[in-house]
């Protein structure tokens, strides 16, 4: 089995997508934004990845590629080419003293999921009992794509790399973890263990679907998609995606005065009032769709 932690980055966009409400730009076909004006010389821009898609259904469009390239640094969420990154996620994957899955989840409850666990992945979770409920929820992603992986933030590293740029983060991989736990270990364990065994069927057929649209570059469709969503819950949704969307703005502000900046940040960040394009225009920003 797959170590844990080589999951993490990938699966953080997809817990907010698949457990969260997203509300998105109206009429905008695109996951690439500009951002000018407001005092800018040069404009910034931000993409909407989705850490999760098969490599078979991996796309990245020339005029990305294109944007990326101009741009003067990179930044994703969190700074993916820091050597001490593992390091530091390896400190917040464990559950606090005291408590293991057993004692934050029902016995029935725990063993519907150790059975999952057992007959679908064949992973003996009582060898990973002191682990967050959200590490291991990470572990299911390939068995739900059921296919090869491709991430891209994976490839935007690698895209800097290359053209000498160094990546960066919005934030720390504390406030990712923050923003999970804020939620409780004994809910996280519910939302993200079991109901996602409850509806594994479900949400694999939802998850092909946000895939689909995803491709069409189609916010509006996604929405729709993480709205009819069975584990929606609204204050994770708060804690993982408007208060961070909240902090990320006035970082945001300062980066792209230093130097025109391409963002590489979740797809279900930008959209909505209160979404990181929302956000941006109430600060006087002009932002566009790139199509």
């Amino acid at each position: 089995m797959a170590n844990p932690i080589k999951f993490f980055t990938i699966s953080l966009i997809f817990s907010f997508l698949y457990f969260g409400k997203i509300y998105g730009q109206k009429d905008e076909k695109s996951l690439l934004y500009e951002i000018s004006g407001n005092g800018l010389s040069q404009p910034s821009y931000v993409f909407g990845t989705i850490h999760a898609i098969c490599k078979d259904d991996f796309f990245l469009p020339e005029v990305v590629k294109s944007k990326f390239s101009v741009a003067q640094q990179i930044y994703l969420e969190i700074d993916m080419d820091d050597p001490s990154m593992m390091t530091e996620m390896q400190k917040h994957m464990m559950l606090p003293d005291g408590k293991t899955l057993k004692t934050i989840m029902s016995e029935p409850d725990y063993q519907k999921v150790a059975k999952f666990f057992k007959d679908s992945l064949k992973t003996n979770i009582a060898f990973m009992d002191g682990m967050k409920p959200f590490i291991l929820s990470s572990m299911t992603i390939p068995s739900m794509l059921g296919c090869p992986m491709q991430g891209y933030e994976e490839v935007f590293v690698k895209m800097a790399q290359e053209q000498k740029k160094e990546v960066k983060g919005l934030e720390l991989v504390k406030e990712q973890f923050d923003a999970l736990d804020n939620m409780g270990m004994e809910k996280q364990a519910q939302l993200m263990l079991v109901k996602m065994v409850d509806n594994w069927a479900e949400g694999k057929k939802e998850f092909k679907k946000l895939v689909a649209d995803y491709k069409k570059q189609d916010v509006e469709a996604i929405l729709k998609d993480m709205t009819n969503s069975p584990t929606a819950d609204t204050a994770f949704e708060k804690d993982l995606l408007e208060n961070r969307n909240l902090n990320w703005i006035p970082r945001m502000s300062t980066i792209m005065k230093e130097k025109p900046t391409f963002f590489g940040v979740g797809a279900g960040h930008l959209g909505g009032e209160k979404g990181v394009i929302a956000l941006l225009k109430k600060q006087g920003y002009t932002v566009k769709a790139v199509k």
